[in-house]
């Protein structure tokens, strides 16, 4: 049964009584070229057709423009959650505004409508599997001007209620533009990594550790290796990955559940799918799945992304019954050791800023949630859920105990 909602009638602004299903409410759109001043050219891909068509284009516009913290703007990311994710899924419909000029593209502003409860909102794409929201665009002169165009497409969405825009860097190509023209929901946070320029060789790198932590260390490896010869092995692609991967996320989600925590990522049936695909026919975005061994004992995994440079430490999951020893530090410090030995140049650790983090990293860049309600239904969803009701509602979930936590978590 598809979700209800109470729609809006755009002209007046009044709300209407008709009731209207999921397909009703995301109505079949197709991409139509505007012709604006400056002979800018405005066009919103729809579908994943539209996507692949536009393909030339978009990885052209990376390659000039984006920077690795655009790694969730890559066409190669982009491209293969939405074929993934998308298919017969009522509650995605792709919505990515592009600006172009003598068939030259400009801008990509990769979005996706999606249902909230009676709620239709403009989010990132593929949010909130995506770690970072920005947009693809031309630094210089003109970059206010594409950027106005594209805000004014995405208010003016047949459909939407709101614009909610999570996890906005403050060096993101949008920031100064969306604390001008949105508002800030006062969700800020920070994006950990390790800036490893000072750390050329491991030998610098050994040297970041005080005594006591390297003490630490070499006790945590000996721990370990009490259940067999310690092993750290890696791999981008084929049966070694899917493996890796597979075992990660069953870990990852039997550790969320001991807690009565949820994350909408780990708990998607997609997910696996998605980074099978994204390391099958990733180009110039690969992933990486590493992984610790005892023996024949597999004790620990980290689940990456290679970008521009960078990795992106995406996911990180171990064997619970090894909890008290720490296998994660070690496998932190492999892990870290080979984008060293791969010549990256940092470490991002990614939002959230959790304590952990910081002792495997050096710097962070501060991260803002964003909002812009589009008319009297965004305003109720932004100013009455998103900024009273869910905080109060969450706030109660943290102090309840973990076995009741996991029967309501997914509804928070």
């Amino acid at each position: 049964m598809g979700i209800s909602s109470i729609t809006i009638n755009r002209a007046t602004n009044s709300f209407d009584t008709d009731i209207k299903t999921d397909t009703e409410q995301f109505p079949t759109m197709t991409s139509k070229v505007k012709t604006v001043s400056n002979d800018f050219k405005v066009k919103t891909l729809h579908t994943v057709a539209d996507m692949a068509g536009f393909e030339a284009q978009w990885r052209d516009l990376e390659d000039r423009s984006a920077k690795p913290s655009n790694v969730f703007q890559s066409f190669d990311w982009c491209i293969n959650w939405a074929r993934t994710n998308t298919f017969d899924n009522d509650c995605y419909s792709l919505h990515i505004v592009t600006v172009s000029r003598n068939d030259e593209c400009l801008l990509i502003w990769p979005m996706m409508t999606t249902c909230v409860g009676p709620f239709c909102v403009l989010r990132w794409l593929s949010d909130p599997f995506s770690q970072y929201g920005d947009a693809l665009v031309i630094a210089g002169d003109e970059t206010d001007s594409l950027l106005q165009l594209a805000w004014q497409e995405l208010n003016n969405h047949p459909s939407a209620d709101s614009i909610r825009l999570r996890h906005v860097r403050r060096d993101a190509n949008v920031f100064s533009f969306l604390t001008a023209n949105a508002k800030d929901d006062g969700c800020h946070n920070h994006a950990p990594y390790l800036d490893l320029a000072g750390y050329p060789t491991q030998a610098a790198y050994d040297a970041r550790y005080s005594k006591s932590q390297r003490r630490r260390r070499k006790k945590i490896r000996a721990a370990l290796a009490k259940n067999g010869e310690i092993s750290f092995t890696h791999t981008n692609k084929g049966q070694a990955f899917d493996k890796s991967l597979e075992h990660a996320i069953a870990e990852k989600r039997h550790w969320l559940n001991q807690r009565g925590l949820h994350s909408k990522p780990l708990q998607s049936n997609e997910l696996g799918t998605f980074f099978r695909a994204l390391a099958e026919n990733g180009k110039t975005l690969k992933p990486l799945a590493s992984q610790l061994n005892a023996g024949e004992r597999e004790i620990s995994y980290e689940i990456g992304l290679r970008y521009k440079n960078h990795h992106f430490g995406y996911l990180t999951a171990h064997d619970s019954n090894l909890t008290d020893a720490s296998p994660a530090r070690l496998h932190m410090d492999l892990s870290q050791r080979l984008a060293i030995d791969d010549g990256m140049a940092a470490f991002d650790l990614m939002v959230p800023a959790d304590p952990h983090k910081k002792t495997w990293s050096n710097n962070s860049v501060e991260a803002v949630d964003f909002f812009a309600p589009i008319n009297r239904r965004g305003s109720i969803y932004t100013y009455v859920y998103l900024q009273v009701l869910r905080p109060l509602v969450r706030t109660v979930y943290k102090t309840l105990p973990a076995q009741i936590r996991r029967h309501i978590t997914r509804w928070i």
